[in-house]
């Protein structure tokens, strides 16, 4: 791409991540949108897709507020529940008590670290995410079709406009190149973007028309390097793909893309916001934890994660702004301070506590009114970071 050409978008919003602390990204979209910063595009992963979508439903923050405090939000994320005694037999139960342990050992072995993922097989890896998924959502078909409801109800939220930010979601696949008419067994996984219509032109607009994954860098031998981009979309099942975890959620399918999984390929796109806006808002976000996350990512993913997020850190446009050649306040990368998120919501999201007897790890839900303190904790907290960080820098 020609980095003096015209960006798509002017501001640009990023929502990686969040798990069940979601709603303070919807806090911190309502800052943006009080001090006229509204975002043209936000691009979402992990559960920062079903914020991106929620958004997409509820432009407006007094919607939006509203959304995120309803019973059929409640009703969502309440149907993500553990995997119950009678859907695990006991050997796989023992599974998800040392299935820790073996990722860490898998991780671990850098010096053979190719040859592992090599050996690893399409068929193989997709088993193990779908038998060791800790957690399955009830009546997943039409798990988000009372959040399309409610908005477009008399009372509910305000149609997407105009003003409405865009939406692009990121989501990976497991992936076969076909051979010679047959598939290669090596195992191989893709990036995948999911852009509005008018990202086709952006795409054409490249150098060589093709966008290439960032984890390529960190797993060459696991991640393809080419991005599959779709145009053409439906919110629901893309959303179900990109909050798929390498062991939380179970891989799921998609017609004409095979089996997907989450996000975590490219949790902070950074690289593409940066692409497509003169404005990026970004969050700084804590390491991950070398005993579960690190090594769940590194086996499945193939990379390192605290390699890439350090790179994600200290990553330096090559152009602050496509209009000028020098710095402004209007037309820079900002990190907004989130990576104590963790830590400022301790309690305010949906709990965890592993049960010995059953050896699973199960999912604690407040009842509504717990969910609605916890909704408006989150807001608050993302409200009030992005709103000073504001203030700060005088955007």
């Amino acid at each position: 791409m020609n980095n003096k050409s015209i960006k798509p978008y002017e501001r640009v919003q990023l929502f990686s991540g969040g798990g069940s602390r979601f709603g303070y990204y919807l806090g911190s979209y309502a800052a943006l949108v009080a001090h006229d910063l509204t975002p043209d595009m936000i691009i979402g992963t992990c559960g920062g897709s079903l914020s991106a979508y929620l958004v997409n439903l509820a432009p407006d923050p007094k919607d939006l507020q509203a959304l995120m405090c309803s019973r059929e939000l409640y009703r969502v994320i309440a149907a993500i529940r553990h995997v119950s005694p009678d859907e695990a037999n006991r050997r796989v139960k023992i599974r998800y008590m040392t299935h820790a342990v073996k990722r860490w050992r898998l991780s671990k072995q850098r010096d053979n670290g190719q040859s592992q993922q090599q050996a690893d097989s399409y068929e193989r890896l997709l088993d193990e995410l779908q038998q060791l998924a800790m957690f399955r959502i009830d009546n997943e078909e039409q798990w988000l079709d009372e959040l399309s409801s409610f908005a477009s109800s008399e009372n509910g939220s305000s149609q997407p406009n105009a003003s409405t930010p865009e939406i692009a979601i990121i989501a990976s696949r497991l992936y076969q190149a076909p051979i010679d008419g047959l598939y290669n067994e090596q195992l191989k996984l893709q990036e995948l973007l999911f852009a509005p219509p008018r990202f086709e032109h952006f795409v054409s607009s490249l150098t060589d028309g093709e966008m290439r994954s960032p984890a390529h860098a960190f797993a060459s031998e696991r991640i393809h390097q080419a991005i599959e981009i779709r145009t053409q979309w439906d919110f629901a099942p893309v959303v179900r793909a990109s909050m798929a975890d390498m062991y939380y959620l179970p891989p799921t399918h998609i017609a004409e893309l095979g089996w997907c999984l989450g996000g975590v390929i490219n949790l902070t796109p950074i690289e593409l916001a940066c692409q497509l806006g003169d404005s990026v808002f970004a969050e700084t976000k804590a390491g991950y934890d070398s005993w579960l996350a690190a090594p769940a990512i590194q086996r499945v993913f193939g990379f390192d994660p605290n390699e890439r997020l350090s790179a994600v850190h200290g990553y330096q446009p090559m152009e602050v702004t496509s209009h000028t050649n020098t710095a402004s306040n209007n037309h820079q990368l900002h990190w907004l301070p989130f990576a104590d998120n963790e830590q400022q919501l301790a309690g305010q999201n949906v709990q965890k506590r592993f049960n010995l007897k059953q050896m699973t790890v199960e999912l604690i839900h407040a009842d509504y009114d717990g969910f609605v303190q916890q909704m408006q904790a989150q807001w608050q907290y993302g409200y009030q970071r992005t709103a000073d960080y504001i203030q700060q820098h005088s955007l």
